[in-house]
This record gives structure tokens, sequence and C-alpha cells, in this order.
């Protein structure tokens, strides 16, 4: 096939091309990158242009069928044609008349693909706008035929031509001897000398010369019979190796190639670093959350710490209100006053609970809200420092993930005070230790009934034994002193069990409040750290995304990378 390497190179460079601009696209890059992709990948998509001249019946036609393999110029019969056909691929055959001069052909051809073919009119029938236009397809031409044959290679028409084509595009002329069977060997090496020795007088230089019979390689492609022998009289091999290497070292060749590989290189090489340092951000910003995030845990760890601070200020409030109570307690259950729980509850048992509640409400109360107020305080102060962590360690983009919005510290005090009010409501008022206390005065009460009993009536008894007997007074006397003596025990004894079980009591009511305000503390603690935690979780899921997003990208790059140095290297091969 003509130009097969070039063909190969060039499928292989815009698949790569295709790949590059779609990867850039995904990207997202400058639009002025995309342009330039679009425009190499245009330029790389441009079928090579071959123009062929010659004089009227030189085989201008035939010469192309034998080309391409295949009968898609019309051999005219005629001894002229005036027009410029330019064939190019189309879904179907079709003509289009551009101009007066000039038809486009559209055929369905697979190599039209990759070649736009001009036939031109004979150089001997040429009329000046002929002249002109063949003169403009000229210096787009990467390969430029000019065909004489041997039936008639003296045609000055050709020559004419030649002079007004410029110098630099004289390096893509190829002069073919066709119909070359019609004529002996040496024959054709004399009309080669002529033709070289004619070039050099009027050119200045002698262009390749090559002598085919189109009409025999046309059939060695086409025809399943003696294809060997007739691609050999044909003469084609040299002439198309020819044409390959020309193709190849043209400026729209291999060349052309090699520049658009570099030029792309260069994209894929910048286009890898920006990945990479956008990737090296990500890491940044990943390692900068996670001191973040040990910054939020060490403060978190400290305020907890704090509580601890906290509690033994409210354990302290809650054993001065156990010592006061203590102290009223002692008061009223003095001898003389434990010896009247036999009558019945006095009236200082009823206040004592209510008394106690209030007491212990105005010593903690005043404790948790300090506590509060320095918690509130002590996170309050975290605020700025995360704030001045995001303004300096983070980028722009990766900072407008984080919620901007201050937590709303007051709003949870308020709540954290109110849940901590009615844990002190339930937890003071309590009904526990009133009711044992109350069970315990009751039991007293009839424990100290059978001493009080007996005693008051030995003292009875003994009254009146002694208007009677003195020895039945010295009796009942002493049993009524025992009953007494007796009662008075029992009066202490429940007396210190009271006390017992009124700081036991109060033991348990502290402890469990200190517990249930200490879970409140902590349960809030947890919260706030969570909320301003959370504020971060879009940064994470942003770093986590863009790392997705980004990694294939640079895979992709290194492929490409890869694949442009592998066809720079081969199209650079000699």
């Amino acid at each position: 096939m003509v130009a097969d390497l070039y063909l190969q190179f060039r499928n292989r460079t815009e698949a790569a091309l295709a790949a590059l601009l779609k990867l850039i696209a995904e990207m997202q890059s400058e639009p002025v990158l995309l342009e330039t992709l679009q425009n190499l990948l245009k330029d790389v998509r441009e079928p090579l242009l071959f123009v062929v001249v010659g004089e009227v019946k030189a085989g201008k036609s035939s010469l192309l069928n034998a080309l391409f393999g295949q009968e898609f110029c019309k051999v005219d019969v005629l001894p002229a044609t005036d027009r410029v056909y330019i064939f190019k691929h189309g879904a179907r055959k079709e003509r289009i008349d551009v101009s007066a001069q000039i038809t486009e052909c559209y055929e369905p051809i697979a190599f039209l693909e990759n070649f736009n073919i001009v036939d031109t009119p004979g150089t001997n029938t040429m009329v000046a706008e002929h002249q002109a236009i063949t003169e403009n397809f000229i210096p787009r031409a990467d390969l430029i035929l000019f065909v004489f044959s041997v039936v008639n290679p003296w045609g000055a028409s050709a020559w004419e031509l030649l002079k007004f084509v410029n110098q630099k595009w004289l390096k893509n002329v190829v002069f073919v001897l066709q119909q070359a069977d019609l004529r002996s060997p040496n024959e054709i090496e004399t009309i080669e000398k002529h033709l070289r020795e004619t070039a050099n007088e009027k050119l200045g230089f002698a262009p390749p010369i090559f002598a085919v019979a189109a009409r025999k390689a046309l059939l060695a492609r086409t025809n399943g019979v003696e294809k060997t022998q007739l691609w050999e009289e044909s003469r084609f091999e040299a002439f198309e190796q020819h044409i390959n290497q020309m193709v190849d070292q043209s400026d729209r060749g291999l060349h052309k190639l090699i520049s658009i590989c570099q030029t792309a290189t260069v994209i894929v090489t910048d286009s890898s670093q920006r990945v990479r340092n956008l990737l090296e951000t990500i890491v940044r910003d990943e390692d900068q959350l996670i001191r973040l995030e040990g910054i939020l845990q060490e403060r978190k760890e400290q305020t907890l710490r704090q509580v601890g601070g906290f509690l033994r200020g409210i354990e302290q409030a809650c054993r001065r209100c156990e010592a006061e109570g203590q102290e009223l307690l002692e008061h009223n259950l003095s001898f003389w006053r434990t010896w009247r729980l036999v009558f019945g509850k006095a009236e200082w048992q009823e206040k004592f609970q209510s008394d106690l509640e209030t007491k212990m409400r105005d010593l903690i109360q005043p404790q948790v809200e300090n506590a509060l107020q320095l918690l509130e305080t002590d996170l309050r102060s975290l605020w700025p420092q995360l704030q001045d962590t995001l303004e300096n360690k983070f980028r722009g983009d990766a900072r407008v993930q984080v919620g901007q919005t201050i937590p709303d510290f007051a709003r949870q005090r308020r709540e954290l005070l109110q849940s901590i009010q009615l844990t002190l409501v339930e937890r003071i008022a309590g009904r526990g230790m009133e009711a044992q206390l109350e069970r315990m005065f009751r039991e007293t009460a009839n424990w100290l009934r059978v001493p009080a009993g007996v005693a008051a009536a030995g003292g009875l008894v003994t009254m009146i034994a002694a208007m009677s007997s003195a020895a039945v007074a010295d009796v009942t006397g002493i049993v009524a002193a025992s009953a007494f003596i007796a009662g008075t025990l029992v009066a202490f004894g429940r007396r210190r069990k009271i006390l017992a079980e009124y700081h036991r009591q109060m033991s348990v009511k502290r402890e469990e409040l200190v517990a249930a305000i200490e879970q409140q503390l902590q349960h809030s603690i947890d919260l706030f750290y969570a909320e301003i935690g959370a504020l971060f979780h879009p940064l994470r899921a942003f770093c986590s995304a863009e790392r997705k997003r980004y990694d294939p990208f640079l895979e992709r790059m290194r492929d490409l990378e890869k694949t442009f140095a592998q066809l720079s290297d081969e199209l650079k091969r000699p």
C-alpha cells in the first residue's frame, strides 16, 4: 500500500491524540489546551494530497488507478478534459461542481479517507484559468506526479508549467514515464536520458524518473492470473518505494508526526505535572486534616480532664450540704428530742427534707453554672485556633469545603444547664432518703415505747408503793430506772443508726448526682466535638473524591507519556 508506514504511524498518533484530548477534556483543563489538541488532531487527520500533471493521453488516470489498485479515476477516450477533478472520500458517490473548472468527486472508497487525489487537465490543453488552478494545488501537494507518455515524451507544455512552479516545491516532484511496455528497454533508457538532460537545463536539477506500465500494475493488483509476472513487468516496485520514502520524509509525513508527538509530549508532561501537584496538595490537605483531628482529640481530652475539676467542686458542695444537714439532724435528734419521737412525728421531720433539698440546690447550682461558663470559655477558644489552621494550612478550594458557621456555644450551654437542672431536681428531690429516715424514726418510736412505758408505769407504781411499802417502792423504782436507762441506750443507738443511714443515703445521692452530671457533661462534650468534627467531613470527602478523580488521570497520563515516547523513538529511527 502507498505510504503504508506513514499511515500506520499516523493512525497510532491519531489514536494517542484522541485519548489525550478526551483526558484533557475530562480534567476540565484550559480551553486553549483543548484547542491546541483539537488543531493537532485535525492536522494529523488531513489526507495526503497527490497531484498528477501531464499532457492529454499521457496516462495520468491509469497511473492513479494502478497506484491505488482500483479504477476510481475515469480513463477518458476523448483527446482532452477541461476540468480539475478532486477525488475525496464520501458516504456515497457524488459529483459537486465547485466552480467552472473544479469538480469534487466523492467516492465511498476506503483509501480516499487517507488521500485526496487531484487529476488535472492536460497541460497542452490548459487555458489560463486551468494553469492558475493547477498552480494553486501544487504548493499544498505531498506528491506531484509529472506524467510523460513514452509515445510522445517530447511535449513542451509540461515544461512550460514547471517554470511557474516555485523552486522549493519541486522537491515533491516525480517524473513518471508512463506506458513503458510500449517501448524497448533501449528506447526507455534514451527517453529517460533526454528527460534528465532537459530537467537539468530548465530546472537546474533532475527529479527522480520512473518508467512504469500502469496498466500491468493495475492488472497485477486486480487480476488473479500471473500477478507476479505482471507486477515485475510493470516496474512499479521501485516507484512505490520512492513514493513511500518521499511521504515519510516530507514535511507532512513522518517529520510532521514527530513534531506533533513532540507537542503532545509537552502537553502530556505539563498536564501530568499538574495532576501530580494536585495530588500532592491533596496529600498535604489529608495530612493537615489528620493533624487537625489530632488537635481536636487532644483538646477533647483536655476538656474532659477539666470535667474532673468541675465534678470535684460539685462533690464538695454536696459534702458541705451533707455536713450542714448532719448538724441539723443531730440538733433535732438530741437526747430529749429523740425521746419525743415516742409521741409521734415532729414538725421538724417534715421540714428537714425540703430544707435539705433547698440547701443542696443553693450550693450546687452556682457550681454547675460556673463550671458550664468555664467550659463554654474553653470551647470558644478552640474555634479561632481551628480557623487559623484552615486559613494557613489549607488551599482555597479545600477551605470552602469546611463549614464557616461558628457553633452556637450559648445555645449548647443553655441546653446543658437545663438538662443538669432537671437532673438536680430529680436526684435531690428523690423520696428514697426521706422514706428511709421516716421508717427509721417510726421504728425508733416503736423501740422507745416499751422502755418508756415501763419507765412510766414503774414510776407510777413507785409513787403508789412509796405510800404503802418502802420495799415495793424500791423494787418498782429500780424497774422504772432500769427501763429509763434501757430506753436511753435504745435512743442513742437508734440516733446513731439514723445518722449513719443519713450519711449512707447522702453518699448514694451524691454519687448518683455527680455521676449523672458527669455523664451529661461528657455527652455534651462528645456532641460538641462531634459537631466540630462534622464540619471537616465535607473536606475529607472532598479530598477522597479528588484522589479518586485524579489517580486514574495520572495513570492514564503515564500510559500516554509512554505511548508518545515510543512513537517518537520509532519515528526517529532511520
